[in-house]
Order: structure tokens, then C-alpha cells, then sequence
């Protein structure tokens, strides 16, 4: 009897230890799988974080890439625009030299109108004195220079300036005048008269 009931507590103590053994493990296995949960949470919102950090990421590196592009864009609009500052500085310049040749030129014409004036005014002159000194053929028979006859071998020539009559050798001269587009004939004394008043002028 003393035997059974030492058989009967020794049997209950294993099923104690053994029910406590089983609510330990219970226990643990319950601690274990709320720890897997928060671990399972917390691995979750980090894969969940890489993701939005990835996603991020690309969409800031798209927006790098963009920027390049619009800075490129800038630089080569800059480029252009720093040609066109030259080219708008080149044909300014281009068109201030014209204005000033344009300007030149209305000077020379100017001079130039005045010279064709003058020269017109002196052939009007020369032609009047010329019209009233023409010395007719009929009234010399001497050369006005040299004083030789005139006869068959020694003929007659009018200077065109002075309207004299020379023979050929006091009178072999050619010399432009206002009167006339060709040199014309002028003797010796208005040839020399002649080439002194144009080194004058020129």
C-alpha cells in the first residue's frame, strides 16, 4: 500500500513536471510565433520601405536625367545666343560702314555734281568766247604765231581754244577741253596755258 501510493505521487509528479514541461513549451511556442510576427511586421515594412526608397530613387534619377537635358538644352540655346550677339554685332558694324561709304559717296557725288556743273558752265564759256573769237579763214593769210604764209603745203588750222588760225607746227597739240568729248587741236600758247591751269587744279 505504501508502495502504490509512492508509485501513485511519483506518477503524478511526471505528469506535473510534464504538464508544466508542455504549458513551457506552449508558452515559448507562443513567444516564438508573436516574435515571427513582429519580425515577419518589421521585415514587411522594410522590404515595403525598399521599395519606396527603389521607386524613389529611379523616379529622382529620371528627374536627374531630365535636368541634364534641360541644361544642355540651356547651354546650346546659350551658345546660340551668344553667335547671334556676334553676328548682330558683325553686321551692325557691316552696316555702319556702309552708312558711312553711303555717306562718302553722297559727298563725291555732290563734288562730282558741282565739277559737271562747273565744267558745263565753262563749255557754255568757252563756246561763247570761242563763237565770238572764231577767226574766219577769209581774214588771215599768216599764221598767228610764227607769221608765215599760209599757201598749198602750209595750211590753215583753228585752234580750238582761242579760235586762232596756226600753222601745223604752232599748232600741233591735242588737249581735252569742256567743249568737247575728243582732245581737239589747240596751239602751242594754249597748250602751255592749258597744262599750267590743270596741274593748278589737280
Amino acid at each position: 500500500s505504501k508502495s502504490y501510493a509512492m508509485t501513485d505521487s511519483l506518477q503524478k509528479m511526471e505528469e506535473n513536471v510534464a504538464e508544466e514541461a508542455l504549458r513551457r513549451a506552449v508558452g515559448e511556442n507562443a513567444v516564438h510565433e508573436e516574435r515571427r510576427g513582429v519580425l515577419e511586421g518589421e521585415l514587411k515594412v522594410e522590404r515595403e520601405w525598399r521599395q519606396s526608397v527603389q521607386g524613389t530613387i529611379v523616379s529622382e534619377r529620371d528627374k536627374i536625367a531630365t535636368l541634364q537635358q534641360e541644361i544642355s538644352q540651356l547651354k546650346a540655346v546659350a551658345n546660340k545666343y551668344v553667335e547671334l550677339q556676334e553676328e548682330h554685332y558683325r553686321l551692325s558694324e557691316q552696316c555702319r560702314e556702309q552708312e558711312l561709304t553711303l555717306e562718302e559717296l553722297g559727298t563725291q557725288l555732290s563734288h562730282s555734281k558741282l565739277q559737271v556743273s562747273e565744267l558745263k558752265e565753262e563749255a557754255s564759256v568757252t563756246r561763247s568766247v570761242a563763237d565770238a573769237l572764231w577767226t574766219s579763214d577769209k581774214e588771215v593769210s599768216h599764221c598767228k604765231a610764227c607769221s608765215k604764209e599760209f599757201n598749198i603745203t602750209r595750211r590753215k588750222h583753228h585752234c580750238r581754244h582761242c579760235g586762232g588760225i596756226f600753222c601745223n607746227s604752232c599748232s600741233d597739240n591735242s588737249m581735252s577741253l569742256a567743249s568737247s568729248a575728243k582732245p581737239v587741236r589747240v596751239c602751242d600758247d594754249c597748250y602751255v596755258l592749258l597744262v599750267a591751269r590743270n596741274s593748278v587744279v589737280h
